[in-house]
This record gives C-alpha cells, structure tokens and sequence, in this order.
C-alpha cells in the first residue's frame, strides 16, 4: 500500500519460494528504496527490526529533474571498438577490456549495455558469467527504457555488487542484489 502507485517487481527472484521474505522501505521527496530479506521468521511490511536485517536485494526509484538527469545517472557503457571481440552465444557478440588488472566484457541489447567485471589478477574470467548472463537474458525479458537501461555485474558476489539500471523518462529505477539472477528475474517481473 506505501507504494501501491508505482512500478515494482512482482517477484521475489529468489529460487525457491520463501515464506520468511520481509521487506521494508525508506522514502524522501525523491523517491524510494525498498529492502528484500530472508530473515528467521516473517515480519510485518516495514517493521522496525527489519532495518537489522541484511538484504539481499533493493529496489530503488529515483524522480529526477529532467530526462537528462535521469539518462545520465544510469552507468550505461557504449561498446568500444577496436577491442578483443569474444563471442557469448546466441548471436551476441561482447568486446572486452583488460588492463591495470581488470576486465570488463560488454555487450548491447537495444537500448541496454551490459558490462561484466572481473579481475585477472585474481583468477577471475568474465567470460563464463557473460555466457551465463546472455542465456538468462533469453530466458527474461527486460523492462524497455525511455532511452537507455545498463546492467553492471560483478564476477565477485561481494554485496548488492549486481546492479541494473534504466530510466523511463525523468524516473531512474535501480535494482542491485547478491546475485546476478536475482537482479535479473525481479527486473523482469517489472516489464509485465
């Protein structure tokens, strides 16, 4: 009901069905941002002990000034050219980056960048969770952007590190997670 006039996702993304999912929600004149946990027990929508909780994902809307604004706060990455071209399957070709001990794979889907990052230097390769990813996107479909929409994951599942971002006009919508899939199945659940 706190957020009833909105866009929201309308699944949990989690893999199996929980029945001890809580959330709970911060708001100022800007928006607002929605906490998902999996706690001991469930709890009532917005109870003051959830703030203790550790979520595994958020969902965050954001009113902007302009359309601008909006478009500029999504980390959206154009692919570059002249880069190592790496095949991820299903027709869709990425470019990736490497230096000062990183690397980042990035692809486009329509109005969507999609950037995966990993480290070299420790051990890490983002190529396999790239393959990953473009098999989860034929599976779920994403919300379509006004203009542009970026999906930033991270090989290192280090937090809410698995981001996706898109703007419908002067409206910025974010939702990070621990896991890539998660991110992806809420995100989705959002263009229905």
């Amino acid at each position: 009901m706190a957020i009833r006039t909105t866009k929201k996702p309308t699944v949990d993304g989690l893999n199996e069905n929980h029945n001890r999912l809580n959330m709970h929600y911060i708001s100022n004149a800007y928006g607002y941002t929605v906490y998902y946990s999996v706690g001991a027990t469930a709890k009532k929508f917005n109870a003051s002990t959830l703030a203790s909780e550790t979520p595994y994902a958020t969902f965050n809307k954001t009113a902007y000034v302009s359309t601008a604004a909006a478009v500029t706060a999504v980390n959206h990455h154009a692919q570059e050219t002249g880069l190592p071209v790496i095949d991820l399957g299903s027709g869709v070709q990425g470019t990736i980056d490497r230096g000062a001990g990183q690397a980042y794979l990035t692809w486009q889907a329509g109005r969507w960048s999609v950037t995966v990052h990993a480290s070299p230097v420790m051990g890490q390769d983002p190529v396999a969770m790239s393959k990953q990813l473009v098999a989860l996107f034929n599976q779920y479909s994403l919300p379509i952007p006004s203009q542009v929409g970026a999906g930033n994951f991270d090989v290192t599942d280090n937090g809410l590190n698995q981001t996706i971002t898109w703007q419908e006009g002067a409206i910025l919508y974010k939702i990070s997670a621990r896991s890539a899939e998660t991110a992806i199945k809420m995100a989705s659940s959002m263009s229905r």
